[in-house]
């Protein structure tokens, strides 16, 4: 059942099967903006959840996980009361920056957005402590490009372990990519990739040791479900829209059997479908993937063992795809099935068209790195150009309407996922090698020893917002700097 809010400034939508099917994998919960606005009261607090591992004590919006889906399109006004319900932090000495500290003090990002940066709109550097409310207002151009994006806590110190405990949601902005035919007479399903990490003894997530370690135990969970079922039937073609909203654990996956196109990218729509054979998406990352199914049968959707820096990762089963026979009767007929994937270019955006040598009017190298320093987390800081965070240093001053190419070199024996916040980035280069495809991101995994180039328009919006490593605990260990955009 749809149900519209008294206000009429929002839809809401349940959580639920597309397919109609109990046993199989539900949509999250859904909010829609309704004439041009949408309006929502945010709740974030502590809920005992059930999980097949444990039963915790997590920090979650409204006691989901996921959060609530925002569905929003171009052009929008958002207003959204975050209500921070969470306890009181336990240690009332003030915070240490570049510590893990106050876990319930926190505030909300609009990650991917193209939106101001300042005031009440996506501005990180607020801080919601319990027992307090701050209204978001935040207004979408009119040309916002049409695609996947998440809202997630920001609060340097505590985003780690809030994004650990499951605290976030998709956001999807409809247009352009909507309205591709073969798009649009597909089924649609949103899959939110978390592993709320927990102790097993204290089933609480109130330690950073506990969620630390790379390789701490995690249960994958899509949607909130461990080892889903996912339906579809011969012939079909889905469109997945996927998100990793992980605190550090890539995601490289598989699901052999089947074929797979991507579409978009990080919100950003392809200028064509391409075949792929993997899944790869870090950290932050989203994805468009049309699915199509060939033959009847179960197949898996499986994270293969892989290396992460130095850490062995183990291989995982996130999924289970199920095709059904032609002519099933499980399904009822009225339900739409798309049956062929795009062909042809797909609709272009003017925010995403490539920058040329002749635009960059500068070009700056930008070192990720690590070092010892006692007294500290692990007496570890992890650092940009030599220096941990500091939120009262602009490190990147830069003019609005101006184009600039980044260096990203990457001094330690990691991968690190780096996220800008505001403007789309196009990637031109990989360890110096350019890319056939240069791809619009706004989190790009810079290889282990390795560098990145990148190139980015600052346009619309002036301010100061951030940029930093999207393995959380880099993030809150020092690995973010400021970014000032003068007018």
């Amino acid at each position: 059942m749809t149900r519209a809010f008294a206000d009429g400034q929002a839809t809401e939508v349940p959580a639920r099967s597309p397919l109609g099917l109990a046993s199989d994998l539900r949509n999250p919960r859904e909010v829609h903006s309704a004439n041009g606005r949408f309006r929502l009261d945010l709740t974030m607090k502590q809920s005992r959840i059930e999980l097949p591992y444990a039963r915790p004590n997590l920090r979650l919006y409204e006691g989901e996980i996921p959060g609530p889906t925002f569905r929003v399109a171009p052009g929008d006004d958002m207003e959204i009361t975050l209500h921070n319900d969470m306890p009181p932090n336990d240690d009332p000495s003030p915070a240490i920056l570049n510590t893990p500290n106050e876990f319930s003090t926190t505030n909300l990002h609009f990650h991917g957005f193209h939106v101001s940066p300042k005031g009440n709109s996506d501005n990180v550097y607020l801080q919601i402590h319990p027992g307090e409310s701050f209204n978001y207002v935040v207004r979408l151009p009119e040309d916002h490009p049409a695609g996947n994006y998440w809202y997630h806590p920001h609060r340097h110190g505590s985003v780690a372990l809030q994004v650990a405990s499951g605290c976030g949601g998709m956001m999807v902005v409809t247009g352009t990519l909507d309205e591709v035919p073969e798009v649009a007479a597909a089924i649609e399903r949103v899959l939110v990739f978390q592993c709320p990490v927990v102790d097993p003894k204290a089933e609480d997530l109130e330690s950073y040791d506990t969620i630390w370690s790379l390789d701490a135990e995690r249960y994958w969970l899509v949607n909130g479900e461990y080892h889903p079922r996912i339906y579809m039937r011969t012939g079909e073609v889905q469109h997945w829209r996927l998100l990793n909203a992980g605190d550090q654990q890539f995601l490289p996956m598989k699901l052999d059997g089947l074929e797979l196109y991507e579409i978009g990218f990080d919100g950003n729509p392809y200028p064509e479908a391409r075949q792929t054979d993997e899944i790869f998406i870090a950290p932050g990352n989203r994805m468009n993937l049309m699915v199509k199914a060939i033959e009847p049968g179960s197949y898996m959707l499986m994270r293969p063992a892989f290396t992460q820096g130095k850490t062995q990762i183990d291989e995982a089963l996130m999924a289970e795809v199920i095709v059904l026979p032609p002519g099933t009767d499980r399904i009822a007929p009225d339900v739409k099935m798309g049956t062929e994937l795009p062909k042809g270019p797909l609709p272009k955006n003017k925010v995403l068209t490539d920058i040329p040598d002749e635009e960059i009017v500068r070009t700056r190298q930008i070192v990720l790195g690590v070092s010892d320093e006692k007294g500290m987390f692990k007496d570890t800081v992890f650092t940009l150009n030599g220096d941990p965070f500091d939120p009262n240093r602009d490190d990147v001053v830069a003019k609005l309407g101006q184009a600039e190419e980044w260096e990203l070199v990457n001094t330690t024996p990691f991968p690190h996922p780096i996220h800008v916040h505001v403007n789309p980035m196009q990637v031109i280069k990989i360890n110096g090698e350019p890319l056939a495809h240069p791809q619009w991101q706004d989190t790009i995994a810079v290889p282990a020893a390795g560098t990145v180039t990148l190139r980015m328009r600052f346009t619309d919006f002036d301010g100061r917002f951030v940029m930093h490593c999207h393995i959380l605990p880099h993030e809150d260990l020092g690995m973010m700097l400021n970014v000032a955009i003068q007018a």
